[in-house]
Order: structure tokens, then C-alpha cells, then sequence
């Protein structure tokens, strides 16, 4: 039995819809598009919206309006409808069904990477929330790749900080990114050569300004370090994604002589002014990223030659006394485990191929659980 608030919603959008034809008065789509924007904001006013189609028509074709006010208020109700997973797939099927099918990601992509858009930010935010979806990511990323240019003009558009010319930021085209590469083509964009993605975004692993810039690079680090094809890519010779992993976890200590001369050159010697990440969720997708890089035997030498265990030392340190959270210390630990082992204790070359029993996995997490309980 339907709630009696989103009959009465469903009731207030058969009328609002009629004013909301792109070739109504101006006041008058403002007004009702404001309702429907308000609406959007909350469960009940979502579904009702959501059960009719013509209302979410009436959206689509206001997004393009000449009257900015209207475009905003158009691609902010988009934000919220699809803010959920289920209602994001609703919105795209929608959206594809139509006759003409309404371009909802080519609308996107086309204002993200309009240089004078009023509405990039809220379509930047739009195309992060349907991104999300594993069932649409790569519908998307195809529509991505029908045109060359489309991925060199938003790894532009992202790491231009003055892209826009209408004081647009498109800190969230970080998570677009990171949503990308949860899948292998995603990841092979970004490992290219063809546009050297991965050379661009490293400087935003450490970006100060804002969190949702700097997580979604960190994400984008971690989605890229638990696939072992890209190891190699990693920790090679130039060690940039390397110094990129391990910056935010530096802080000010002294090294010795023989230990400085083992970390990446942009380490050795940090000033006395040198902070960590200060959020602890993307201190420890750091530390999980340095865990999977300890995968294989190749790789694990390598992070022990590269002073790794010597920055986590330091870091643990600091965690246990200042940062206090049980989950980055329990991920510090992890890595700091493998990397102190000799390989011969280890005595296996990959981790990956490893086959571990559910139950012993269950163990082993309801152990986890109870050591952090008991770590701070």
C-alpha cells in the first residue's frame, strides 16, 4: 500500500509538470522546478518523483535552458535522484528509453568540459553518483570512448585548477576517475601511455584543498594497486607513484644516512613542517594500497629496497600516539609484517594465488575485529 505522503506528492507533481515545459514562462518553470528540487531531497518526494516518468521528462528538457537559474536547478535534482544505486540505474534506463533517447552522459561530459559552464560542478556530481554503479560504469565508459578527445579533455578539465572560466572546481571529477578504474578498462585508461593519466593526477594525492579531489586520486592509486597487471607500472624505476603512495604517510622524522639514501629522492630529507594525511579512511587506502604491492616476491623486495618498512615505522609511531585509529594501525601492521619477514619465511612467491577457506577467513576477520578493539 502506496504511503500516504508520496500519493500526496504524486498528486502535487501531476500538477507542477505542466508548468515546467521548457517554453512556459520563465517565473513560472522557476517556481515549479524549485517544488521538484525540494521534493528530490527526500525519500518520499524521490520515489513519488521517480514513479513518474514525465516529471523526470520535464527534468531532462530543462536541463539546456537558456536561464542558468533553471539549467542549476535541473542538474541539482539529477544529483539527487540519483544518489542512490537503484535509483541511478532507474534514472539511466529512463533516460536511454526515450524516443528520441535523452544523452544523459554526453549532456554530462559536454558541460563538464565546457570551459564557461555554469553547471559543470552539479554535472560533475551527477556523472560521479552514476559512475558509482558497477552495472553502468561500463556503459559509460564506452560512451567515453566514442570520441577520442573526451578523456583528454576531462584529465584537462581535472588537472587544469583554472579550467573553468566561471569559478567552476570539478573536485569531483576525482571520483568520476576513481569509479572508472573499479573495472580492468577503466584501469587500462588510466595506465595508457597514450595519455599519461596516472603522471597527471599524481600531485592531487597530496591536494590540501579539498578531500574529495585528493580521495578520489588516492581511490583511483588503490583501484589501480590491487590489480597486479599494473605492478610493474608502480614501482618503477622513476618512483613517482611511489613517492605519490607514501608522501601523505611521511612526516617530519630524521632518518639515518643509509636510510634516507634508500627512499625515493623526494622523501629523503622532509622539512620539519611536513604533516600526514589527516583523514584516517584515506590513510588506510594507502596502507591497503602498499599491501597489495607486497603481492609478489618482485614486489616485496623492491618496497624493502625503497625504505618502505623504514616510513611505516615512523608512521606507526605517529598513529598510535596522535592519529589513534585501530584500522590504520591494524593495515599498517599488515604490510609492516610482510615487509620485516625474510623471504624465506614467506616461502611463497605470490599471496594471490592463495587459496584461503571461508572459515578460516571468518576467523581471521573476527580476530582482526578483537585486536583492534584492544590496540588503542
Amino acid at each position: 500500500m502506496e504511503n500516504q505522503e508520496t500519493i500526496s506528492y504524486a498528486a502535487m507533481l501531476k500538477d507542477i509538470v505542466n508548468f515546467m515545459n521548457p517554453q512556459e514562462r520563465e517565473d513560472l518553470i522557476s517556481i515549479s522546478l524549485t517544488h521538484v528540487l525540494s521534493l528530490s531531497g527526500s525519500i518520499e518526494g524521490k520515489k513519488a518523483i521517480l514513479q513518474h516518468d514525465e516529471v523526470l521528462v520535464a527534468v531532462f528538457n530543462l536541463v539546456n535552458h537558456k536561464f542558468n537559474e533553471i539549467a542549476k536547478y535541473a542538474a541539482l535534482t539529477l544529483i539527487n535522484l540519483t544518489a542512490e544505486e537503484e535509483d541511478a540505474l532507474k534514472v539511466f534506463e529512463i533516460a536511454k528509453s526515450l524516443n528520441p533517447a535523452f544523452p544523459l552522459i554526453a549532456t554530462a561530459i559536454k558541460e563538464v568540459v565546457d570551459e564557461n559552464s555554469k553547471t559543470a560542478d552539479p554535472w560533475t556530481m551527477v556523472l560521479s553518483n552514476l559512475t558509482r554503479s558497477e552495472k553502468l560504469v561500463e556503459d559509460i565508459i564506452v560512451e567515453l570512448e566514442k570520441d577520442s578527445t573526451t578523456v583528454p579533455k576531462l584529465l584537462e578539465a581535472f588537472t587544469k585548477l583554472d579550467y573553468n572560466k566561471q569559478n567552476m572546481k570539478l573536485h569531483y571529477l576525482a571520483a568520476i576517475f576513481c569509479n572508472l578504474t573499479q573495472t580492468a578498462r577503466g584501469r587500462e585508461i588510466a595506465c595508457e601511455d597514450k595519455y599519461n593519466f596516472l603522471e597527471k593526477i599524481l600531485p592531487f594525492a597530496s591536494y590540501e584543498e579539498n578531500i574529495v579531489r585528493r580521495g578520489g586520486t588516492i581511490g583511483i592509486l588503490k583501484n589501480i594497486c590491487f590489480d597486479p597487471v599494473y605492478h610493474n607500472i608502480i614501482l618503477n624505476e622513476k618512483d613517482d607513484i611511489l613517492h605519490a603512495i607514501l608522501y601523505p604517510l611521511c612526516g617530519p622524522e630524521e632518518f639515518t644516512d643509509e636510510e634516507n639514501d634508500k627512499l625515493p629522492l623526494e622523501l629523503q630529507y622532509l622539512p620539519e613542517t611536513k604533516t600526514r594525511e589527516e583523514d584516517p579512511d584515506l590513510r588506510k587506502m594507502l596502507l591497503e594500497s602498499l599491501l597489495q604491492l607486497c603481492a609478489t616476491k618482485r614486489y616485496r623486495e623492491v618496497l624493502r629496497s625503497k625504505g618502505v618498512y623504514e616510513i611505516l615505522r615512523e608512521y606507526h609511531k605517529w598513529e598510535a600516539k596522535f592519529g589513534k585509529d585501530a584500522e590504520c594501525l591494524l593495515a599498517c601492521e599488515n604490510v609492516v609484517d610482510i615487509l620485516i619477514k625474510k623471504e624465506e619465511e614467506i616461502g611463497l612467491d605470490n599471496y594471490k594465488e592463495v587459496q584461503v577457506p571461508t572459515d578460516v577467513a571468518e576467523k581471521f576477520v573476527k580476530e582482526d575485529n578483537e585486536y583492534m578493539e584492544n590496540l588503542l
